[in-house]
């Protein structure tokens, strides 16, 4: 109970700072910038693209994630585990209104694991004026206690007073990546940020779902971190490897294309167990230029164009 007190007393300025903006009716049309405004004192060098075709500061990766509503056939492919049946499942359904009704649907289909192996690519667009906490707990800050809360919140009478109320309970960071995922925006994609796990900051660390201050030592201790199986077996001496799964969706290793194991190469995006083996046998490359041309042979064009911020500088 402690910790969660810490982490709102940590980042409670930032996330006010939002909630004025949006109180001011302005969160809509800064928000895919504002991440990007706050970036460190570093984040001219080494910038890197984020979904949005803006840059990421160094330390942070881009992860992309598809309107169930708009997905097209070619996006939907490149998740991993989705083949050509759900090209057809995931339009036949539409129109998507909750994450509920996905799970249900698509679960039909294939088991628990894979449809939520799915979400990690995919959101429902959400629907202010129509409350729902699993459905609100796709933004990214979201825990399960704080969906709860703010569907409890709701109905919203608009966008603004949503983002206001959302601006409480995550960073201004995560918030900021908010309105792509509104039903009202419609927009075809959604931008998700991961960190660096040999950079991360306190406040990141305290961002994440499920992670209490313990973390801030904890993610430090084992630096530098080299495979993502070095953090699974060193945090999960704390946690159970479901809270390690959640940390994960928000961090990663640093990949080194000559060194990385299978399981760090599955951090990239659209690489699954069968594309990180290939990637392994291809080992050595010559250069990160070469490690990327092979995975441009693997994954989709978008998602190859994100890789490169999860490559090690060194």
């Amino acid at each position: 109970m402690e910790s969660s007190v810490v982490k709102g007393r940590l980042v409670i300025d930032r996330r006010r700072l939002l909630a004025g903006t949006a109180a001011a009716g302005l969160v809509a049309a800064v928000a895919p910038r504002l991440a990007f405004a706050q970036a460190s004192p570093d984040s001219g060098r080494n910038a890197t693209p984020s979904p949005n075709g803006t840059s990421l500061p160094a330390g942070e990766a881009g992860w992309v994630k598809y309107n169930l509503n708009t997905i097209t056939s070619d996006q939907n492919l490149s998740i991993p585990n989705a083949g050509d049946q759900m090209t057809h499942e995931f339009d036949e359904y539409r129109p998507w209104t909750t994450i509920g009704q996905f799970r249900k649907e698509i679960g039909k289909y294939v088991d628990a694991d894979v449809v939520a192996g799915y979400e990690f690519y995919v959101f429902a667009p959400i629907d202010p004026t129509d409350p729902d906490a699993d459905t609100f707990q796709q933004l990214p800050g979201l825990d399960a206690d704080e969906a709860e809360q703010l569907a409890g919140g709701g109905p919203y009478a608009d966008d603004a007073s949503f983002l206001t109320a959302l601006g409480q309970l995550v960073s201004a960071e995560q918030a900021s990546l908010a309105p792509a995922f509104l039903a009202s925006a419609a927009a075809p994609e959604a931008s998700w940020i991961k960190y660096d796990l040999n950079t991360i900051t306190a406040d990141q660390i305290l961002s994440i779902p499920g992670a209490p201050e313990q973390m801030t030592h904890e993610f430090d201790e084992y630096r530098p971190w080299t495979t993502i199986g070095q953090f699974r077996k060193e945090i999960g001496k704390y946690v159970g490897d479901d809270v390690v799964a959640g940390y994960e969706q928000y961090v990663f290793v640093p990949i080194s294309p000559n060194d990385a194991d299978e399981a760090t190469l599955q951090q990239l995006p659209g690489v699954d167990e069968d594309k990180a083996k290939a990637l392994v046998a291809a080992q050595p490359f010559a250069d990160n230029a070469a490690f990327l041309a092979a995975l441009a042979g693997q994954v989709s064009a978008e998602q190859a164009a994100l890789a490169t911020a999860y490559l090690a500088t060194s």
